[in-house]
């Protein structure tokens, strides 16, 4: 029994460092523009430097320009600790964010919806609601639609945003993050995937 509140502190201790990691940092590590060239870890580390973390209590961006946590989100923090990004399930990602990209170019609604930050004035989601970030995906039929037109369903989606963010971040320097189960692995697999994962920046750019 000790070991095992031993590993659930632990484990819950990883969760609210990432969480607090990716709740604090403001749009600016999102908008921050790439080159289409270059070291990926060199430019990853650039984006994580000049982060503000002035925000920590702000609903965030993550990756793919339009999922947003919130302190309600702490479940899929978690799972997002664990989730191991795959060939299918990032192309799935990026698919899902190009759609939402082109979604939110033609839908003044939609762009409205994600201009706003998840709060209770911004959106008609609470943050007060559990999975308020995940919900204001889900509750928008457009939305949810161009998410699971491409085989991803809209937790993972909002998952998969938390698990490539944190990769990303982390990735020009695996060995600072935090030991979860799925982050270095993920980091490396950022890496091996350079040119996807600056199909993903543009698109985040795009969402801007």
């Amino acid at each position: 029994m000790r070991r095992l509140n031993i590993a659930s502190t632990r484990r819950g201790a990883v969760v609210l460092a990432i969480g607090a990691a990716i709740v604090g940092c403001s749009r600016s590590e999102n908008q921050t523009s790439d080159s289409a060239g270059g070291n990926i870890a060199t430019q990853t580390a650039e984006r994580a430097a000049t982060a503000d973390t002035g925000l920590s209590n702000a609903a965030t961006p993550v990756a793919g320009g339009s999922a947003q946590i919130t302190p309600t989100d702490a479940k899929s923090v978690e799972h997002a600790t664990e989730y191991k990004l795959t060939d299918t399930n990032f192309r799935q990602f990026i698919a899902a964010s190009d759609s939402l990209a082109a979604l939110r170019a033609r839908d003044p609604a939609v762009r409205a919806l994600f201009d706003k930050q998840v709060n209770d004035a911004g959106t008609s989601t609470s943050t007060t609601t559990n999975n308020a970030g995940r919900i204001r995906l889900e509750n928008n039929p457009a939305v949810s639609q161009a998410i699971t037109s491409t085989g991803m369903s809209v937790k993972d989606y909002f998952v998969a945003a938390i698990a490539v963010a944190q990769a990303e971040r982390f990735m020009g320097n695996p060995a600072s993050a935090p030991p979860t189960p799925a982050l270095p692995d993920n980091a490396k697999f950022l890496n091996a995937h350079a040119a996807e994962l600056q199909t993903l920046r543009r698109l985040e750019g795009g969402a801007r």
